[in-house]
């Protein structure tokens, strides 16, 4: 159990559920999460859940699949109000109370909630292809990350979804899922007494049964696939191998070469592509350290769409060559430290950081990480930009006459 002690007006109450990412378990793992928080074995449908949060003040539940590296987190989280602010001594037990029923007491599933919640995710799936930009960067992942768990939606496959039935989600929940490791974290005025009240209720944290990993594969001759569909432009997906991780020496110079590349306003893709040569519509890049990658996404105008990539691809060879100056440095560590410093001011972003620190043994403090990111130098960029490879293209266009 992992306390922290801030002085927001709320109260957080949050657990991680996490596994393997496996294709077996994905389409329970996405769909669980969403059963839990509507009902529980006392509150049996959406509107008495409603109704009990509403109770309390207006507290909320939100919840979330993602992947960690080779893991599978799901994390439900509860927000309350302080109970010092509104004068009611009794929320803080009502509060676990629920929390407690929505994780570890359901003896089934409302079948109705359950098919409901299924229905949405088939129509989403049957639908994606009218999605442009979800649909290409649903397509780009499947072959940039080909053979990879990132290659497969976090819902599985459409075929997974519809085989899915309550009876098989129940079975999951009770025989695998409630075995996951668990990780609970509380933030927010809490004083020792709450602390012996809040572990006397949450009796289920539990240690990693499985060793975080970060890994990717080689990179590869540059794989180019196009895909032509009714649209009046392109939208351009470009993918780099990119082998420095979270955990490596190079790490904020990689994150800071990011920022340059693409990852803010006054970065190179920005102001070339968009504003000086006026290619795009939009352009940015994602640093994914725990897969070693880094992603390029834009949308164009379909006669601009090779034009727009061939300048995308100098762009980055010309960096590869050429390296950053010092003025950019500068100015992406201001931006990467304000990031930093600005998150302090989110009760949610702290929450996660206290799990995503426990499950990968960090323990540099914000001093230190502001420290260890004045101390990159213009060399230590260059020698990430070293470590770049273009591995994976993907364009989805429109008809030159659409």
């Amino acid at each position: 159990m992992l306390f922290i002690e801030n002085d927001f007006k709320t109260i957080q109450f949050a657990v991680y559920f996490t596994d393997l990412d496996e294709d077996e378990t994905r389409v329970y793992r996405f769909l669980l999460p969403r059963l839990l928080t509507t009902h529980t074995n006392q509150l049996i449908n959406k509107t008495i859940m409603n109704e009990k949060l509403e109770d309390l003040y207006g507290a909320y539940f939100k919840s979330r699949v993602e992947r960690i590296g080779n893991l599978s987190v799901v994390s439900i989280i509860l927000t309350i109000v302080d109970p010092k602010i509104i004068g009611d001594d009794s929320l803080l037990d009502k509060a676990l109370d629920l929390f407690n029923q929505v994780l570890f007491d359901h003896n089934s599933f409302n079948k109705e909630l359950f098919l409901e919640e299924q229905r949405m995710i088939i129509e989403q799936w049957e639908t994606l292809y009218d999605k442009k930009r979800l649909y290409a960067q649903t397509k780009f992942y499947e072959h940039f990350f080909e053979g990879d768990a990132y290659g497969t939606p976090l819902s599985g496959s459409l075929k997974d979804i519809k085989k899915l039935t309550v009876e098989k989600l129940e079975t999951y929940y009770h025989d695998v899922f409630l075995n996951n490791t668990k990780k609970f974290v509380a933030n927010g005025r809490i004083t020792e007494s709450d602390e012996k009240k809040i572990e006397s209720i949450v009796k289920h944290d539990m240690h990693l049964n499985h060793p975080f990993v970060s890994t990717f594969r080689p990179s590869r001759s540059v794989l180019v696939i196009e895909e032509e569909t009714q649209m009046k432009q392109a939208i351009l997906k470009l993918g780099y191998h990119f082998p420095i991780f979270r955990t490596d020496e190079l790490y904020h110079a990689a994150v800071l070469l990011d920022i340059i590349l693409g990852g803010y306003p006054e970065s190179r893709l920005f102001k070339e592509i968009r504003e000086n040569q006026g290619l795009c519509y939009d352009v940015s890049s994602t640093y994914d350290y725990y897969k070693g990658v880094i992603m390029i996404s834009s949308g164009v105008d379909v006669k601009q769409k090779e034009h727009a990539l061939e300048a995308i691809k100098q762009l980055v060879i010309d960096m590869i060559d050429e390296g950053i100056t010092p003025k950019e440095l500068e100015h992406a560590k201001a931006y990467y430290a304000h990031q930093i410093k600005s998150s302090l001011d989110s009760q949610s972003f702290l929450t996660k950081r206290a799990f995503i620190r426990e499950l990968l043994n960090h323990e540099d403090t914000f001093e230190e990480r502001l420290e260890a990111i004045r101390q990159v130098t213009v060399d230590d960029v260059k020698k990430t930009l070293n470590k770049i490879t273009l591995d994976t293209i993907y364009v989805l266009h429109g008809g030159q006459n659409d």
